[in-house]
Order: C-alpha cells, then sequence, then structure tokens
C-alpha cells in the first residue's frame, strides 16, 4: 500500500485583544498540529522582534561607544605631550638619511623639483599655442563652451608636462635616496590637485578680455576667485598626504590626529571668512529682482550666512569625532556634505529650470521670416530669453504648487543623501529615543502623510492647471453682458471634484495612521455609518438639496459665469458648492439658492441667442427699400472684424409685423453668441438711424387718440393705452 502523506496544518492565527478564557477556548479547540503550528508561529513573532531590538540596541551602543571612544582621543590630544614639534627633525632626518644628505641638497631637489615642474608645463604650452588657431572674440554661449572645454583639454595636457617633468626630476636627482621618494611624490600630488582645482575655476569663470571662460567676469572677481580657490584647496589638500609621510617617517596617531585637526582649522576658517565676505552678494541673491518679497525670503537673506556658519561647524566637528573615533578619514563625507549645501541654490534654480520647461506653454507657429530672423539671433541672446522665462514671479499658481513640492522632494533627498555620507540610523535612534512601537509608528505615519501629500500635489497641480487654462480661455474673449456664455463644464464641475479629493485623502490618511499606531479602525468605521444614517434621517433637506444638486451638475443644467433665470430671481452664476449655488445679478446684489429650492430654471447662454427689435416707420415709407438697407446693414455687420466673429446669423428685416394708428411696426431679427446680442443690438441702431437719416426716412412717432373732457383725464388714458401696448414676458432678462 501506498502511504498517504499527512495534510499539512492550516496555519493559525490568535485575534488580538482576546481574554484568557477566550484563548484557552481557543486552543480547546485546535488539534495537536495547529497548535504546533501556532506555537511555531508565535515563536517566530517573538524572535524576529527580540533580532530587531537587539539590533536597535547595538547601534546605538556602537554609536554611544564611538562618542566615547572620540572625547577620549580628543582629551589625550589637547592633554598629552604632542610630538608635533619633534616631527620636523624627524622627517629631515629621514629625508636626510641620518645625516648623509645636506639639508642644501634638499632645498636644491625642492627649487628644482618646481622648475623642472614649470619648465615641462611651459613646454607643453608653447606647443599647444603653436597649433591653436587663431581666435577671434567670442560673445556666444556655444563658442565659450567649446573654448572652455578647449582650455581644459590643454590644461590638462599642460598639468601631465608638470607632473611628467617634476616626476623625472625627482627620480634622477634623488638615485639612492629612496626615503626621500615618498614626500616628494605625496609634494608633487598636492600641487596637482591644487592646480586641477584652479584649472576647474577657470573653465567656469574667466576675467572679461579673455573670454576663456562659461561666465564672464571683471578682471578683479576673476581673480579673487583663483585665490580663494587655491587657498582653500591648498589647505584641504595639504593634511593629507602630510600626515600620511609624517605616519609613514613614524609619527603617532595622536600627533597625526593633531595634525589633522590643525590643517582642518584652517581650511574652517578660510572657509567661514569667505561665507562672511559673500554675505551681501547671497543676500541678494536669494532676495533677487523681486520688489515685494516674501518675509521668509527677507529674513532667510538676513541670516543664511549665519546659518552657513553653523552648518559649516557642525560638519566640522562631526568629522573630527569620527576620525577620533574610528580613526578612518573623513575627508569624503565631510567634503560632501559641504559641498550639498553648497550647491543648494544651484538645484533650485536646476528645478525653477525643469518646471518652466515643463509647463511651458506650445510654441505659436511663426511664419518664415519670423524664424529666419529668430535663427540670426546669437546663442546668448537665446540663453537670456529662455533665462526670462524661468521667471516664476509672475508664473500660473500650478506652477508654484509644482515648484514648492519639488523643493520639498529636494530638501528629502538631501536629507537622505546626507543620511547616507555618515552612515546614520535614523530608526535605531528614533526607536531607542521614544521607543520602538512609538518609532516604527510615526515612520509609517511619516510615510502615510508623505504619500498622501504627493498624490493630492498631483492631483492639485493637474486641476489648478486645467482650471487656469480654461480661465485663460475665457478671457480671451473679453467681457460680455448678461446672457454671455459661462464657463466650460470641467471649470465648473473640477472644483467640487478637488474638494471631494482632498476630503477623502485626508480621511484615508487620518485612518491610516491611526491604523498604525494600534487603534482598531473598525467601531470608526462602523460608527461612521452610523452617524450618517442618523444624519441622512434628521436632515433630509440637506440631502435632497446635495441630491438634487448632483443630478442638476450630472445634466449640464447650468455652468460658472452663465446667466440663468430661477423664478423671479436672475443672475450670472457665480460660485457653486455641494449645498447650494450663487447668482450675482446685473446690479450687484448676491442670490444664495439651495438646489432643492429649484423648480424650474432658464438658462440664457446656451448655444445662441435670438435678438428681436421692432421699428416704427411713417405708412408712406417704401418697404421693400427698408427691408434691403436693414439687410445690407446685416451684411456690412457680418463682415466687420469685430461685430462679425459674434454673430451667428446675419441682421434681417422680417416684414410688418402690425399696424397701429400711428404707423408701420417692422420687425428686425438677428442669431448672435450668447451676451453678444445687446452689444450688436445697439450697433444696429447706431447704424439704422445714420442709414434712414441719409435716406430721408423718419421714425413714426407714437401718437394716441384720447377723447376726455379735462386735460388730466386725456394723460391718463394716454399712459394706459402706452401700457397695454407694451409686452410683459417675465421671463426675459432686463435691457442692457
Amino acid at each position: 500500500m501506498v502511504p498517504i502523506a499527512a495534510e499539512p496544518a492550516a496555519t493559525v492565527e490568535i485575534p488580538e485583544n482576546l481574554t484568557q478564557d477566550q484563548v484557552r477556548d481557543l486552543v480547546a479547540r485546535l488539534s495537536d498540529a495547529e497548535v504546533r503550528e501556532l506555537i511555531i508561529s508565535q515563536l517566530d513573532k517573538q524572535t524576529s522582534a527580540e533580532n530587531q531590538t537587539s539590533d536597535t540596541e547595538a547601534y546605538v551602543n556602537h554609536l554611544s561607544a564611538g562618542i566615547t571612544i572620540a572625547a577620549g582621543t580628543l582629551t589625550r590630544m589637547f592633554t598629552s605631550e604632542s610630538g608635533l614639534n619633534a616631527l620636523p627633525s624627524m622627517i629631515i632626518h629621514e629625508l636626510t638619511d641620518d645625516g648623509q644628505i645636506s639639508g642644501a641638497y634638499l632645498l636644491f631637489q625642492l627649487i628644482g623639483l618646481l622648475a623642472a615642474g614649470w619648465l615641462g608645463a611651459h613646454l607643453t604650452r608653447r606647443l599647444l599655442n603653436k597649433s591653436k588657431a587663431k581666435q577671434g572674440p567670442t560673445t556666444s554661449t556655444r563658442k565659450r563652451l567649446d573654448l572652455a572645454c578647449y582650455s581644459l583639454v590643454s590644461g590638462l595636457i599642460e598639468l601631465a608636462g608638470f607632473a611628467g617633468s617634476a616626476v623625472l626630476f625627482v627620480l634622477v636627482s634623488s638615485q639612492g635616496m629612496p626615503a626621500a621618494h615618498p614626500f616628494w611624490f605625496e609634494l608633487i600630488w598636492c600641487l596637482v590637485l591644487i592646480q586641477l582645482v584652479v584649472l576647474s575655476v577657470k573653465m567656469v569663470i574667466s576675467p572679461a578680455k579673455t573670454q576663456s571662460g562659461l561666465v564672464e567676469v571683471s578682471t578683479n572677481a576673476a581673480q579673487q576667485a583663483l585665490a580663494w580657490a587655491m587657498l582653500l584647496t591648498g589647505s584641504l589638500v595639504l593634511p593629507k598626504p602630510l600626515v600620511a609621510v609624517a605616519t609613514d617617517y613614524g609619527a603617532d596617531t595622536d600627533t597625526a590626529l593633531l595634525m589633522s585637526f590643525i590643517f582642518s582649522s584652517i581650511f574652517i576658517a578660510m572657509l567661514i571668512i569667505l561665507v562672511i565676505r559673500l554675505r551681501h552678494y547671497g543676500s541678494q541673491l536669494i532676495i533677487g529682482e523681486e520688489t515685494d518679497a516674501s518675509s521668509l525670503r527677507l529674513g532667510l537673506a538676513r541670516v543664511w550666512w549665519i546659518i552657513s556658519i553653523a552648518y559649516v561647524l557642525a560638519i566640522w566637528f562631526l568629522s573630527i569625532g569620527k576620525r577620533a573615533a574610528t580613526g578612518e578619514s573623513s575627508m569624503i563625507p565631510g567634503i560632501g556634505s559641504l559641498l550639498l549645501f553648497a550647491f543648494i541654490p544651484f538645484f533650485d534654480r536646476g528645478l525653477q529650470m525643469l518646471v518652466s520647461w515643463y509647463f511651458r506653454d506650445k510654441p505659436v507657429p511663426q511664419d518664415s521670416a519670423e524664424a529666419e530672423e529668430t535663427n540670426d539671433l546669437d546663442d546668448e541672446e537665446v540663453v537670456e530669453l529662455d533665462s526670462s522665462e524661468t521667471d516664476t514671479t509672475s508664473a500660473p499658481g500650478y506652477i508654484s504648487t509644482a515648484l514648492r513640492y519639488a523643493r520639498t522632494i529636494m530638501a528629502l533627498v538631501i536629507l537622505l543623501i546626507f543620511v547616507r555620507l555618515w552612515n546614520i540610523n535614523l530608526e535605531a535612534i528614533a526607536a531607542q529615543l521614544i521607543g520602538g512601537t512609538f518609532a516604527n509608528a510615526l515612520f509609517d505615519i511619516g510615510i502615510t502623510i508623505l504619500l498622501t501629500w504627493a498624490v493630492w500635489g498631483i492631483i492639485n497641480i493637474s486641476i489648478e492647471r486645467k482650471l487656469s487654462e480654461g480661465k485663460s480661455d475665457s478671457a480671451e474673449e473679453g467681457e460680455s453682458e448678461a446672457g454671455g456664455l459661462g464657463g466650460s463644464r470641467v471649470e465648473t464641475v473640477l472644483p467640487l471634484i478637488r474638494v471631494s479629493i482632498k476630503i477623502t485623502l485626508m480621511i484615508m490618511a487620518v485612518l491610516i495612521s491611526l491604523s498604525s499606531m494600534g487603534i482598531n479602525i473598525g467601531p470608526l468605521i462602523a460608527g461612521a455609518g452610523v452617524i450618517g444614517i442618523a444624519i441622512g434621517f434628521g436632515a433630509q433637506t440637506l440631502v435632497r438639496d446635495i441630491v438634487s444638486g448632483f443630478f442638476y451638475l450630472l445634466d449640464d443644467a447650468f455652468r460658472i459665469g452663465e446667466y440663468v433665470v430661477i423664478d423671479q430671481i436672475r443672475g450670472s452664476v457665480e460660485k457653486i458648492s455641494v449645498r447650494s449655488f450663487q447668482l450675482r445679478h446685473h446690479e450687484g446684489p448676491v442670490h444664495t439658492i439651495p438646489y432643492g429650492e429649484i423648480r424650474t430654471l432658464t438658462n440664457w447662454s446656451r448655444d445662441w441667442a435670438i435678438m428681436k427689435f421692432e421699428l416704427r416707420i411713417p405708412f408712406e415709407t417704401d418697404i421693400d427699400m427698408v427691408r434691403k438697407m436693414i439687410k445690407q446693414i446685416g451684411l456690412d455687420m457680418a463682415a466687420d472684424p469685430v461685430f462679425g466673429p459674434m454673430m451667428l446669423a446675419p441682421l434681417k428685416s422680417q416684414g410688418v409685423n402690425r399696424i397701429d394708428d400711428s404707423a408701420l411696426i417692422i420687425r428686425c431679427k438677428f442669431t448672435a453668441i450668447p451676451g453678444q446680442q445687446y452689444l450688436i443690438r445697439r450697433e444696429a441702431f447706431t447704424r439704422i438711424q445714420r442709414v434712414f437719416e441719409e435716406k430721408g426716412i423718419q421714425f413714426a412717432p407714437r401718437r394716441v387718440l384720447v377723447e376726455a373732457t379735462t386735460p388730466a383725464e386725456a394723460v391718463n388714458a394716454a399712459a394706459a393705452a402706452i401700457d397695454q401696448e407694451k409686452p410683459a414676458d417675465a421671463s426675459k432678462p432686463p435691457p442692457m
């Protein structure tokens, strides 16, 4: 018989918040295999939690021990007798091979090394100048970039000539002196690094006369920049090879650390002096050309140099502490942190250009002549035009919002890079300070808030951009009168959708955050449902308004900016909310109308508007001549560049509509864009009056024949007769 394999026991999990009796009852109903699996799963969870706790404690203990070691090393370095005074004699003793080589010969080697390097660089430069084509004046950015790249390549070749000549001289002049080779090679390497940094600075900036760099500055500014670059690089580069040579020649650890401290102090002091000298320039750079800069920017412009000095000192203390605790060099994380802080303005400028480029408008097609004129512009002028487009002071709101989100992401990325440079475990530190459970919950809440904020940012930017495009399109059409075209349907509905999405995201973020803190959100959701039902029964009018508004918007009954009439209330739709909307009357008052109160709604801003008006002419007037004149006026207005686009059907005469006691009543008609019919009607009246005057046609005055015994009765009867002739139509908007 084939043995039947036993089925694996199903994994059993114990629900949370059970009492002791419930736990015993649950275990009693389980089989042996299920109990075994349950015990194994619980032990695995306990082991995982203990390992996580042990890793956290190990990191914190390691950090605490490192701080203790660093404090002890620094205390011993400053309190014990230093071997720094004996270091020069020790180095000279090693270089002279126990006095067998004179100091004059060492001086000769130093001078010869520098002279050989200078001669090699000079000969290399002469060869390059012979092969270099004659350069004319350069003003375009592309030509400057080509010349800067050529200067960089030629500078690297000259640097190679300097290093090769110096190394060759050392090898030839110090035969039989192997102990001196490390010192001279380290010195050559320091000089090469200093010249390499100076060469990089020359590639970016150049005096105004040479025009060999990307940015043209004054000769004085270029010289100061080169001088500061040489000083900072020298104070930064010299410590490492000198400390290495001193260690090779027998210096102890405390002496090497003291040398690093002295050289780094010199570098930090010069860096602080440079920051103080540039404080006014930095303030102008932060404020820019804005006349109404924000208070935050003005405050940052005033104290940026103090913040920079504090940051530099903090990085210096951190570097010295790491070197004292581990004995490892902290130059890479220290210099990386300083460069990361120094490049923040350039990162911000790059973000501005990137956001402006991404949200830029589509280019308008140009004629060939205009395109040729644009191509004839120098590259420098094109760069200036492009840079002006990156100005966000007058940019739409969604560009400012996108830039704010991008800057926040940039700050988070810089923080993560900084933490990575120094190998800082923020989670372990937070767990030690505030507890592992609360720290994990805090990190989960932070991630939830960050993701919610990012999703809301994307949605908000998209909606703002769409609304901005809709507003710009409607603004180009110009102002219209009552009954004018309103906004698009998207422009009407998007604000409500944005509010709904915002509320939904906030509720989801709060619920997820509560769940991360260990709070059971099930009862909260159930309670919210019960409260919603209670509100629905207790506020039937509110529910009716919301539901009615939803279907009105779904039917596209009205939009923002449209002119509507509801019973005796009329006006343009100014604001739409969840429960009601507001109408702005043409005389100024604002009406707030709940959706549930709407019985009938008349929209005067859809598709087209037909305007009809009457003319009173005498009985003896030629009707055909009047009809032809009105038709010609309609054709002229349709061809007019101002009024033609507003008209959907030209002005024409509909003939004699009726006859009264004193005149023939002729009706005229045209079709126009909603909101423009009143403007067209005024223009039609003006042209008709002008043509009638040229043709000698007079408008017929209104006459009323009244039989009365007294003059007062005659006046009252005439007024009553005129009122009876007026057509009454309450659904029409007021005349404009």
